[in-house]
């Protein structure tokens, strides 16, 4: 074999022989994403990085932002994986609790996806199909934990349950960005988790016709997930 041909197969090995390309390609960009931040990211740098051609990624995403709507859909995949105990709970108030709960500890253990996943960047979310599908399959969910609410009439009917949800999915976001961006005065000479907890509490007792369990404030953070799940 010469030298030439064993430089042309060992070219085409390296720019082409990559099943998993796409996948290679997530898994280096979310651990860029996590240590160097959104401006850092480049396809061609993740090629680079790879060994593939510069041109190789273009094949599986157009452009950095489909990568990046790529990586946050999977990002919502985890999340709702993460917060399946919130749906197998058959108490309403406690189901959101759970919701809360999981919410806000997704943020703090996935920071850098869960900015991703709601943030700015990725904008208009119409653009982006799977990634606008995701968005709106977690408010369905927070809204079949409402219509369960209303049906076992353990939550006050005070508007219909597309806004009862989008008030709800406000408060936990709320608190899920505090905790993020302002842990130093939202938390201020407390446990901040526990000061989460408390807050969603209060927020959801608001909307039960019985609050008297929910609203218990505890002393230490409830175990998320639950010990049951």
């Amino acid at each position: 074999m010469t030298d030439d041909k064993a430089m042309t197969m060992t070219t085409t090995t390296t720019s082409y022989h990559h099943g998993n390309l796409r996948q290679e390609l997530m898994a280096l960009a979310e651990k860029h994403l996590i240590t160097d931040g959104i401006a850092e990211l480049s396809l061609r740098a993740l090629a680079r990085e790879i060994g593939v051609s510069q041109t190789a990624p273009y094949r599986h995403f157009k452009d950095k932002n489909a990568l990046l709507a790529a990586l946050a859909t999977e990002g919502f995949r985890r999340f709702f994986e993460f917060c399946l105990p919130s749906e197998r709970e058959p108490r309403a108030d406690i189901s959101l609790l759970y919701f809360g709960l999981g919410y806000v500890q997704f943020a703090k253990t996935h920071t850098e996806m869960f900015h991703l996943m709601f943030g700015p960047v990725l904008q208009p979310r119409n653009d982006y199909p799977e990634l606008f599908a995701a968005g709106r399959e977690a408010i369905y969910k927070v809204r079949a934990g409402v219509e369960r609410g209303y049906k076992t009439g353990v939550l006050r009917e005070l508007d219909d349950v597309a806004s009862m949800a989008h008030t709800v999915w406000a408060a936990v976001h709320g608190v899920a960005t505090l905790m993020l961006d302002h842990g130093d005065t939202y938390g201020y000479h407390r446990d901040l988790d526990l000061q989460a907890e408390k807050s969603l509490r209060m927020m959801i007792a608001g909307l039960c016709s019985d609050p008297s369990e929910i609203s218990k404030l505890p002393d230490a953070l409830t175990p998320y997930p639950p010990e049951n799940a």
